[in-house]
């Protein structure tokens, strides 16, 4: 495809500049070639077909947006406020509920007890965004290819796990963040990473609802349908993919695709175990400060339980290791993302 292309040009090219500098030597030639480097990456950023690949992503982001009208929720395991006779009638607990009347959905504890939020309207995307999509912002910002290049394992797992354009882009959380306000300035739209409040809210369809224990488009998992069969994931991943390509399966009622199942999602917030019993009803964004952020959603590789848009996931934003008393990191390979809008009407 051509951004793979342009993107394997590009690399190339660089590469053999940096051979180049490392066959002359010294530091001087080294600082030169770099700073050609630069000089043609940003060259290839204003470019015709660079722009018009631009366009073409601010168009296709601006078509597939889904519009949350505003409302109130119940954010975090509500099943501690639902009995058994709340459950058979499917009754939407009001902001009036108690925690303790009923058994909770997970074994979390970060997610209790529930608390009643306000939010305002707003856009999200309805697909995660991908290499293809990511590709473009690098290009028109003349920053380096990504997954990143390198010959050691490191690299080599982020670059096999980049199966095609249209998988996710796993990212560090400073990368979405970035994209989500390059956005913004694209678009003119108030783009940012969504809040957890935001992307629950939007994953739970605006309701609490124990007979929509998954975020699909009948509150239910069906393989093949819902959710790709073992041979359908087998066959998409290969043997070093780490997801699948955005939008093969039906979405939520609201249009979002790929909310657990397919990687977890960058939330905007600091995470906090006790974040839900501290800061506002209304719009909450989290704790001011912390050393990791909120990730939602669920790998490809994991098994779902009921109401798994419900469960949080906290990770370092800079550095990613698989066990706490790893010496190196892993790639962000998993940890992918889409941006909201806060604007409370639809785009006309």
């Amino acid at each position: 495809m051509p951004l793979r292309r342009d993107r394997g040009h590009g690399t190339r090219a660089a590469m053999r500049v940096m051979q180049l500098c490392l066959l002359v030597g010294g530091a001087w030639a080294l600082a030169g070639c770099e700073w050609w480097a630069q000089h043609q990456a940003r060259k290839l950023a204003e470019a015709p077909e660079t722009q018009a690949k631009v366009a073409a992503l601010k168009a296709k982001t601006l078509k597939q947006l889904s519009h949350v009208q505003g409302g109130a929720f119940w954010l975090g395991d509500f099943g501690v406020l639902l009995d058994q006779q709340a459950k058979d009638t499917d009754s939407r607990p009001g902001p009036d509920a108690k925690p303790g009347e009923g058994l909770p959905f997970t074994s979390d504890e970060d997610n209790k007890p529930p608390k009643w939020v306000e939010l305002d309207g707003f856009l999200i995307q309805q697909y995660k965004v991908t290499y293809g999509d990511f590709d473009v912002y690098v290009q028109a910002n003349a920053l380096p290819a990504h997954p990143p290049k390198g010959d050691d394992d490191f690299h080599g797992i982020w670059q096999d796990a980049r199966t095609g354009d249209d998988v996710p882009a796993g990212v560090a959380w400073q990368q979405a963040k970035d994209y989500c306000l390059w956005l913004g300035k694209l678009t003119g739209l108030p783009f940012d990473l969504p809040t957890e409040a935001q992307w629950e809210f939007a994953a739970s369809n605006r309701i609490n609802s124990y007979r929509q224990p998954f975020p699909t488009k009948t509150g239910q998992i069906i393989e093949g349908k819902s959710h790709p069969t073992f041979a359908q994931q087998k066959k998409m991943l290969g043997r070093r993919g780490a997801l699948y390509p955005v939008g093969r399966y039906e979405p939520s009622p609201l249009g979002l695709h790929d909310l657990v199942g397919n990687g977890f999602e960058w939330m905007n917030d600091w995470y906090a175990p006790d974040a839900y019993q501290h800061g506002p009803s209304k719009n909450p964004t989290g704790p001011a400060t912390g050393k990791e952020k909120v990730l939602r959603g669920k790998s490809a590789h994991e098994d779902f339980s009921p109401f798994p848009h419900v469960m949080r996931y906290h990770k370092d934003p800079k550095e990613h290791r698989v066990a706490p008393t790893d010496v190196e990191p892993f790639p962000f390979t998993r940890e992918s993302f889409r941006c909201v809008a806060n604007r409370p009407d639809p785009i006309k």
